[in-house]
Parts: C-alpha cells; structure tokens; sequence
C-alpha cells in the first residue's frame, strides 16, 4: 500500500508545485515521511471519519483525503475533520481531495469539545507537542470515539501521554518509531 501513495503522480505535483513556488519558506521541503503509514492504516481500516489536529501545510490532509478517496472508489465512504489554530492551515487540501474532507479553524480543544457529528474512527494528534496538551486532546475525544477507533499520537516518541491514556481508558497501546 505504500508504493500506491508514494507513487500517486497527482500527490506528487501537488508537493512539487508546493516546494517550487515556497523555495524561501522553511519547510518548504515536505516529505511523505510518517503519512505513508497513515495513509496504509486508513486504507486498511476504512474508517468512516477520520480527524486530526494540528493541519499546518496540509500533508497529511492530503494523504489521508486520497486514501478516502479511493477506500469510495471501492464502496468504502469516509470524511477527513482536520482543525488548525492558523487559518492558513491546509493550503494544499485542494480540489479532489477537499471533496472528502474539510477543515476547521481555531483551537483544536474547542474544535472538539464542539465536533458533534459521527464518531471518530481514527484520531490523529499533530497539534500543540506538549504532553499536557496532548493529553486534553485525548480526553476531550474519548466520548467521541467509535467502538473500534484508533488514535495515533505524533508524539508518543516524546511524551508519555498517549501511554497514560491509553493504561487509563483500558486501551491497548503500541508504539513504533519511524526512523527514515
């Protein structure tokens, strides 16, 4: 599964056009990287909604939104939620891939205390990298999630949060560390 994102020629330009037209911004350089397991793990699992916090260019939106819509081209709908303090979060959710998806603007807790629709099948945590942080996230969606939802922590490497939560909700967890 991972050849078929990394060889998706309209991702690809979407990055390249990206990169060549932000040469002076900073990470201008944006890699693939982690959301090739993410993007394995929503065409694996067929989640319904998916939601993460912390969009910023928007990569993994436009990871996860592609692996939608093809879970839809084989009879498998699903929605992408993805929240940002910054309004210009997500610039390169664009056309097919906001079709499957939208995003949600202002601070990731309150965008989900407020987020009311169905539940969440996969939780993906990219926002605010403190632990405290963190761990609010967690336990505003805990209601919110469905029976069988998944969350991945982007920072289980460097906080124990996701760990903690996880003991106290009697949740199973497993970590594994991407080392490109």
């Amino acid at each position: 599964m991972s050849s078929e994102i990394e060889n998706d020629l309209a991702i690809q330009n979407i990055l390249v056009d990206f990169r060549n037209s932000n040469k002076k911004m900073r990470d201008s350089n944006l890699k693939l990287g982690r959301r090739i397991g993410w993007y394995a793990i929503v065409r694996a699992f067929k989640p319904q909604i998916v939601l993460e916090t912390g969009v910023h260019h928007g990569v993994g939106s436009l990871v996860l939104t592609a692996a939608l819509k093809k879970n839809v081209s084989e009879g498998f709908p699903g929605e992408y939620i993805g929240t940002d303090i910054s309004t210009s979060a997500g610039v390169l959710l664009t056309e097919p891939y906001s079709s499957f998806g939208k995003i949600l603007y202002g601070d990731s807790i309150e965008s989900l205390k407020n987020f009311h629709t169905e539940k969440i099948d996969l939780f993906i945590n990219d926002s605010d990298h403190s632990g405290e942080y963190e761990y609010l996230e967690y336990l505003t969606i805990i209601d919110k999630l469905s029976p069988r939802g998944i969350i991945l922590g982007d920072n289980a490497h460097a906080t124990d949060s996701l760990r903690k939560f996880s003991e106290e909700n009697d949740r199973r967890f497993v970590f594994f560390k991407e080392e490109p």
